[in-house]
């Protein structure tokens, strides 16, 4: 019974000695090193341009510093100066890929200090609610078409299919005034099958080798980027749910229907007035 006791006991011992070592451990384990808490601690205090120098210099291949006498450089040789690990963990949060490392090394939030601007989450930039689908000639005729000369343009179907349109700039050629023009831009599907027409009418007093100009991207028409007068040269068509053309559209042409003269005159000779527009004239991107 004594030897039993006696073999009670050492177990015991060998127990609360080992429950004791593997206590001490986890709480190393646990708790940052002395050397990263004192860097961080002279990070948390810096001053914004100080600190702003630091997170230059950790993400610009962390050169020593010829001079450590006043800081970020003498943070900057403690830093290199503690072990791997943390040494890795505090460059890894100032080069923007976040506190996970310091956290495995022991550090607190309370230690590392409030979050900086370089740590603010990304926003998701929000997709454009339009593509652009590419504006060409139905044929190898080019920019002139009657007479009127092709400038630019782009044509856009909004993502939901609920809309669509088409700019184009101009020039005319004929010696006369021009006062009515008409374009017409059929929506081509993925085969080449058509799927609809945008039409553009516009009236005014188009004088000869004058650019009539509108936008010429859908960058452009998004941003404003021109004056108001750029909408008169667009034409948009929104429907209040989507429509298959839209949805299928792969790319635009573009052709002349009609011009009249303000001698009387029109293009082509005879032709029979132009159908009513399909649409509006555009002032700003939706």
């Amino acid at each position: 019974m004594r030897v039993r006791r006696i073999v009670i006991s050492l177990v015991l011992a060998v127990f609360v000695f080992a429950a004791g070592m593997l206590a001490t451990t986890g709480r190393a384990q646990a708790d940052a090193s002395d050397a990263l808490q004192h860097v961080l601690e002279q990070v948390r205090y810096m001053g914004g341009s100080d600190f702003a120098s630091l997170v230059k210099w950790a993400r610009n291949g962390t050169p020593k510093p010829d001079d450590a006498t006043f800081q970020p450089q003498k943070v900057e040789v403690d830093i290199l100066n503690l072990s791997d690990g943390d040494r890795n963990a505090i460059l890894y949060w100032l080069q923007g890929k976040g506190r996970a490392a310091l956290y495995a090394q022991g550090a607190s939030d309370s230690q590392i200090g409030p979050r900086r601007d370089f740590e603010a989450p990304t926003a998701t930039p929000t997709p454009n609610a339009w593509r652009n689908i590419p504006l060409a000639t139905a044929s190898i005729e080019g920019a002139n078409q009657g007479p009127i000369q092709i400038l630019g343009g782009f044509a856009a179907v909004k993502r939901d299919g609920s809309a669509a349109i088409a700019c184009l700039s101009f020039k005319n050629t004929d010696p006369q005034v021009a006062l009515h023009v008409v374009f017409e831009f059929p929506l081509i599907g993925a085969d080449g099958q058509p799927l609809g027409n945008l039409v553009l009418d516009r009236h005014g007093e188009f004088s000869p080798n004058i650019d009539i100009v509108s936008y010429g991207s859908m960058q452009a028409w998004q941003s404003n980027s021109g004056p108001r007068t750029y909408g008169d040269g667009c034409i948009q068509r929104t429907l209040p749910t989507a429509a298959l053309p839209f949805l299928q559209a792969r790319a635009s042409g573009y052709h002349l229907v009609r011009v009249e003269f303000a001698g009387g005159g029109s293009w082509p000779p005879g032709a029979a007035p132009a159908a009513p527009p399909q649409g509006a004239p555009v002032p700003a991107p939706t």
